[in-house]
């Protein structure tokens, strides 16, 4: 059964579907409308109810781009969203599929500790709503409206890409050339959604979507099967806190002053408690976790203790980096951590190759998911070179090339049409609109592309064979990895 296939039988979710109903959307946005539109002393238009009808195709701005307009907060993007388009283009080579995985929009904080009316996490009527419920304005980790609108600009900007620029997508949906799939949260089911009302526009509006392509029908893995981020086993939880206490670990925080500055930034928060900003971190077990919880806090601009400058937050920002990229010292850790996803992604990226009739119209695979999943497979292809925690709407791209010469469509008939065919095709990696190398393949790339039979057996290297087992840890094994992590 081929991948594709198998994600239909076993996870299908259409919106019409009320097992998993929507994420929720409810008023406070509105009221923030409602405001601007007081203190403009009624200047403004007010919108006009949509038709129950019509389909909208164009995604309305969700807070109007006028840093001078008192009581509006402006919209400020965290990364470019300007793709080169000389990147997917070539005399010699031709686009053949694309897999995006992507970090979730921004959210609020996965902790009790702050009030989460400080964050806006509803729309107006055009975008998310949860079906005929009310709940309340926002939970914890929750895509926020902004988180919202980075997802629909990210999607718009493959839109202008794909679509505009390339014409590799057709201009009208067509779900056979499209496959979406996201991890079983909040953020990145509304950041799948979001996605592709940039990427198709559309409303998601209950009435209007049953008038509309159903573009946001996408694929979630049950929870035991998910794999888009580490799951917990007993060798990967033992290799994980281990790295910590690994020698070269150690000397490396040593050597760049960690406590020194870990002390400096508990300074900062004790210095500032109950005063300047509600945002306080007594103590934090990693950088990976501090860093979300101070995102949730700089991206929404909401204040900050004093004495955060852009230098400790830079450094903050590479420790998590380093914090990601030291699990390098265990393979186990990328093999158990991510090797599971990296063989959906290679099984549906030889399918491709191979002309399969199962993926015969398919052109781009859309995966929602989070900052540990980027880092992982950044560390397990050995191309994290920025040394930065993965922002939020941050995309990693796996593009599939074919020498315009050779390209067909048919299934190859033998092994050696089947080896032919795979030896004209290559893989390029593009993070964040910027091209990047898999360590393995460096010595071995064609016009700043891996070969497709290389990256094949590499991404091969990195699938457990048997995840269960290897899973399991003894005792023996656990002394055997400490001693040599401490001698």
């Amino acid at each position: 059964m081929t991948i594709t296939s198998w994600f239909f039988n076993q996870c299908k979710l259409d919106d019409n579907n009320n097992n998993h109903s929507k994420p929720n959307i409810g008023e406070k946005i509105k009221q923030q409308l409602s405001s601007e539109n007081h203190n403009s002393n009624n200047t403004k238009p007010q919108q006009q109810e949509q038709p129950k009808n019509t389909f909208n195709i164009d995604y309305q701005p969700i807070y109007k781009a006028n840093p001078n307009d008192p009581g509006v907060l402006f919209f400020k993007e965290y990364r470019s969203l300007e793709p080169n388009v000389k990147d997917y283009i070539s005399n010699k080579y031709q686009l053949k599929f694309v897999q995006i995985i992507t970090r979730h929009g921004r959210r609020t904080p996965e902790s009790k500790n702050y009030p989460l009316s400080m964050w806006t996490c509803n729309s107006t009527d055009n975008l998310i709503t949860n079906k005929d419920k009310d709940r309340p304005d926002c939970n914890m980790g929750q895509l926020t409206v902004w988180g919202v609108k980075d997802m629909v600009n990210v999607g718009n900007s493959y839109k202008h890409l794909f679509i505009d620029s390339l014409g590799f997508l057709d201009k009208v949906y067509n779900p056979n050339q499209i496959f979406v799939r996201s991890s079983n949260r909040e953020r990145t089911i509304s950041s799948a959604r979001s996605f592709m009302h940039g990427l198709y526009g559309g409303s998601f509006s209950d009435e209007q979507e049953k008038e509309a392509p159903h573009h946001s029908s996408f694929f979630i893995l049950p929870d035991k099967q998910e794999n888009m981020y580490p799951r917990s086993n007993d060798r990967y939880i033992f290799l994980k806190g281990l790295v910590k206490k690994h020698k070269d670990v150690i000397k490396e925080n040593k050597e760049s002053g960690l406590a020194e500055f870990t002390a400096q930034i508990k300074d900062i928060f004790e210095k500032s408690k109950g005063f300047d900003s509600p945002f306080y971190v007594p103590a934090w077990r990693s950088y990976n976790g501090l860093v979300n919880s101070f995102d949730c806090f700089k991206n929404h601009d909401l204040p900050l203790p004093k004495g955060f400058t852009k230098e400790i937050i830079d450094r903050m920002y590479l420790e998590s980096a380093k914090e990601f990229k030291a699990v390098k010292i265990y393979p186990e850790l990328s093999i158990l951590g991510i090797g599971r996803f990296v063989n959906d992604l290679e099984k549906q990226m030889e399918l491709k190759a191979k002309n399969d009739p199962s993926v015969d119209q398919l052109k781009l695979s859309l995966y929602s998911a989070h900052d540990t999943t980027l880092a992982a497979l950044l560390v397990a292809f050995d191309m994290y070179e920025e040394l930065r925690h993965p922002v939020t709407s941050s995309a990693l791209e796996f593009i599939l090339f074919e020498k315009k010469q050779e390209t067909s469509s048919a299934p190859p008939k033998t092994p050696e049409q089947e080896k032919q065919l795979i030896e004209n095709q290559f893989v390029k990696v593009v993070y964040n609109h910027s091209v990047i190398h898999i360590g393995a393949c460096k010595e071995k790339e064609v016009d700043d592309m891996c070969p497709l039979s290389e990256f094949i057996e590499i991404s091969k290297k990195l699938i457990p064979s048997n995840y269960e087992e290897m899973g399991k840890i003894t005792e023996e094994e656990k002394q055997k990895y400490i001693y040599e992590a401490t001698h």
